[in-house]
């Protein structure tokens, strides 16, 4: 009996050693193509890293912040001024109400009544303080006009709790003008605060150091053509086009990833330049000549 005990143990222990014994994984195949298109990746993003090492004195731009780093001194000063986020807020009032109505036409549900009725007391208070930050005269008359003529189209669909798009249009149209007035105002404010800036940071420099200056300026998507501190330096620097000397780093809201895009841009205008005699040359897809020559005959008439 006892032998076969004996036996039975060695039967299921082997089963057991047998089923847990793990299988021998196969070593994945290697491709030699995908391999070697690794080693240039890698040797890609070593060269982006020496290249931005070399980069300097450059100007970080974001918001109202601007920061030279130079000579390894990183200062950072504003490059705006208040009057400047004053008129953008009275000009967001009309934005406020289309987004507030949008899309849409017809009766205003509970929610929408309750925002758009916080919206407009919100607006009296408001510009009740512009007369202490400065304004006077036209540029405070105009924003009581717009206040005004947004405060009586809030209060006739608010009263009615319904609007048609009609009206809504009517109403924007009437207050583009002042809208654009405060933003050519506000416009000439950042400009001329942002040249006082950079003139003081330009004397301080050799002419080699402005020479090799860069600019990087971080953004949202929208604006991004012909956004206002963009064509400053742009001009400032004598530069026909964004992607050399000046780079936009759209929604790169971190300084490592910006930073990390002007040196793709400064290694990719040297590869340009290496094979194609062109900085600019991969600064736009290096398929897209082809793309368009072979759509041509794969949708042709089109």
């Amino acid at each position: 009996m006892r032998h076969a005990l004996f036996v039975l143990l060695l039967v299921f222990t082997g089963c057991a050693v047998q089923t847990a014994a793990p299988a021998t994984p196969r070593p994945a195949a290697v491709d030699p193509l995908r391999e070697l298109n690794a080693s240039f990746r890698t040797l890609y993003t070593d060269a982006r890293g020496r290249t931005l090492a070399e980069v300097g004195p450059f100007i970080l731009h974001k918001g109202d912040t601007a920061v030279l780093v130079r000579d390894g001194r990183r200062v950072e000063a504003p490059v705006n001024v208040p009057v400047y986020h004053a008129l953008k807020a009275v000009a967001h009032i009309p934005l406020a109400i289309y987004v507030g109505l949008t899309p849409g036409e017809g009766a205003l549900d509970d929610a929408r009544v309750a925002a758009l009725t916080r919206l407009r007391d919100q607006i009296a208070p408001a510009i009740a303080t512009l007369a202490g930050r400065g304004f006077t005269g036209e540029r405070l008359s105009r924003q009581e006009a717009l206040a005004a003529r947004a405060r009586e189209f809030l209060d006739g669909i608010l009263a009615r709790r319904r609007y048609t798009r009609d009206e809504l249009t009517a109403f924007t149209r009437a207050t583009a003008a002042h809208v654009l007035a405060n933003a050519t105002e506000a416009t000439r404010a950042q400009l001329d605060a942002l040249h006082r800036q950079v003139s003081e940071w330009r004397a301080q420099m050799s002419p080699a150091e402005w020479a090799r200056l860069h600019v990087v300026v971080i953004g949202p998507h929208m604006p991004r053509d012909g956004e206002t501190s963009t064509q400053y330096y742009l001009r400032l620097l004598g530069e026909p086009a964004e992607g050399r000397r000046v780079v936009y780093a759209e929604s790169m809201w971190q300084e490592p990833q910006a930073l990390e895009l002007l040196g793709t841009h400064i290694l990719d205008g040297g590869i340009g330049e290496a094979f194609f005699g062109d900085f600019m040359r991969m600064h736009r897809d290096l398929l897209a000549d082809a793309a368009a020559d072979h759509l041509k005959s794969l949708l042709p008439g089109r």
